[in-house]
């Protein structure tokens, strides 16, 4: 048996937070997994990444399921910003494009100031879930870093780490939650 506490986690939190009102934005859309769900929740959503074969295999993802409430941005999280000023909720899952080439990965520097930006445009009521892996050398030091500089926010925030304590170097969650 497969341990999905993680994903499990994380679907929960998002059928619990968004509704059809929210306009949301996957900072990394990968493979497509985190924005399909986001779309058959969410108004409208933005979808982010750096590769075009992660916009192709999404679009091809969304189109075979009729959903149509979404843009892809052929862009980094760090220029989220640029394109979307107001937003319920933003959703990272950090690391690589599976079944890519590795050397292209999120990186300390690019995701904590995307963190930083998105932190400082935040209203009430507003989420940024992140997905870290620290079981590679660049994931563990931008986990690090991000454990770090969450852990440093205002009382304006309340941060959540949801992990696997018996693993080391599992997947975990960072939450930040603007109260």
């Amino acid at each position: 048996m497969k341990n999905n506490q993680i994903r499990d986690f994380i679907i929960s939190y998002l059928i619990n937070h968004i509704s059809k009102n929210d306009v949301v934005v996957d900072a990394t859309i990968g493979n497509g997994n985190d924005i399909l769900l986001l779309c058959e929740l969410a108004k409208f959503v933005y979808g982010f990444d750096i590769q075009n074969q992660a916009l192709e295999t999404t679009t091809n993802l969304l189109k075979s399921h009729h959903l149509t409430n979404y843009k892809l941005i052929l862009d980094s999280h760090e220029h989220i910003l640029d394109y979307v000023k107001d937003f319920k909720a933003v959703v990272f899952n950090l690391g690589y494009l599976p079944n890519s080439d590795k050397r292209i990965k999120t990186t300390k520097e690019t995701t904590l100031n995307a963190i930083n930006k998105l932190i400082h445009n935040m209203k009430h009521n507003t989420f940024i879930l992140i997905t870290c892996y620290p079981g590679h050398d660049e994931g563990l030091i931008e986990s690090e870093a991000l454990l770090d500089y969450v852990g440093n926010l205002s009382n304006d925030f309340t941060t959540l780490k949801y992990n696997v304590l018996n693993k080391v170097r599992s997947p975990f969650i960072i939450l930040i939650e603007k109260i």
